[in-house]
């Protein structure tokens, strides 16, 4: 079977292939930036230019997409090219996975689509209107590729990922932060009481939770992908305290922006996919940590 990952080189997309090819797909690379593999086929293009979609889909069983704006700051920062790369990207993608005839689009979503309800959240739970304009992007991705299927039959796969860690992660993200300013000795800065959290999800279970969705049971649904535990901000550094011993904290007023944050219901995926994240949050955060102690010049 041939396996297409957009956005393969990516933090993300670049744990989905190496668990594809432990797993013996044939894998294909769709992105702008060489792949770290060398055993793949990288398609170097843009997801807007036509012809570079149309050769990278040909003779492909399976599309993961995962490329994609995922800085959220992009969004507010430069909504046009926001909506154009998700959106529009996506569209394109759609055409060309039809005129070739692959077998289902897999699309990389998020747990943000729930918004800022309270208590936990599972596949049924109402999606309300979107507060951000990257959250409206995702809502868009997710109702096209629906709607793509109704119309034109392509199967489909949607995960909505809650918020991923581990090696290669984005230098912005909070756990990167805060492991580099306790690598620099430096203070580590929480807003508001720290009890703000998410379902972080170690890279390497989410990667397996994208294999696993290629399953039968997988197609034509959503599911939610998340860690089985809810990690504060406190917890973030209760756990880097261990590791590295005093760390200084700052404390600063909660930001309006905050949320507090949500429990993703994860029942759906072991049901259906036998999946469930099997990396404790101790100690996938030891892991990030080793990983960032060999990579200080890079973080």
């Amino acid at each position: 079977m041939v396996v297409l990952v957009t956005g393969g080189s990516g933090f993300i997309g670049s744990h989905v292939v190496d668990k594809l090819v432990e797993h013996s797909y044939d894998v294909r690379v769709f992105d702008k930036i060489k792949p770290r593999r060398s055993d793949v086929d990288w398609f170097q293009g843009d997801l807007l230019n036509d012809s570079s979609l149309m050769l990278a889909c040909r003779d492909v069983d399976i599309i993961f997409h995962l490329a994609a704006i995922a800085d959220v700051n992009v969004g507010i920062a430069n909504p046009e090219l926001c909506l154009t790369i998700n959106e529009t990207g996506l569209l394109k993608l759609l055409t060309t996975a039809t005129a070739e005839e692959v077998n289902r689009v897999v699309l990389a979503s998020t747990t943000w689509v729930y918004g800022r309800v309270q208590g936990v959240v599972d596949e049924d739970s109402p999606v309300p209107m979107p507060d951000h304009i990257y959250t409206k992007t995702k809502i868009g991705q997710e109702h096209l590729l629906y709607t793509w299927h109704q119309h034109y039959g392509l199967p489909y796969t949607i995960l909505r990922y809650d918020i991923p860690y581990g090696p290669r992660m984005r230098s912005n993200l909070v756990i990167a932060v805060f492991v580099k300013r306790a690598l620099e000795k430096k203070p580590i800065t929480v807003f508001g009481d720290g009890n703000q959290g998410r379902c972080f999800v170690y890279v390497e279970d989410l990667a397996e939770g994208n294999v696993a969705a290629l399953q039968k049971e997988g197609k034509n649904e959503i599911l939610n992908l998340a860690g089985s535990e809810f990690i504060t901000v406190n917890e973030i550094v209760n756990n880097l305290k261990r590791i590295f011993g005093k760390i200084r904290i700052q404390h600063e007023p909660a930001r309006p922006s905050d949320f507090r944050g949500v429990r993703s219901n994860i029942e759906k995926a072991e049901r259906l996919l036998g999946w469930k994240p099997r990396t404790s949050f101790q100690e996938g955060l030891q892991n990030y940590v080793d990983y960032a102690k060999g990579n200080e010049e890079t973080l």
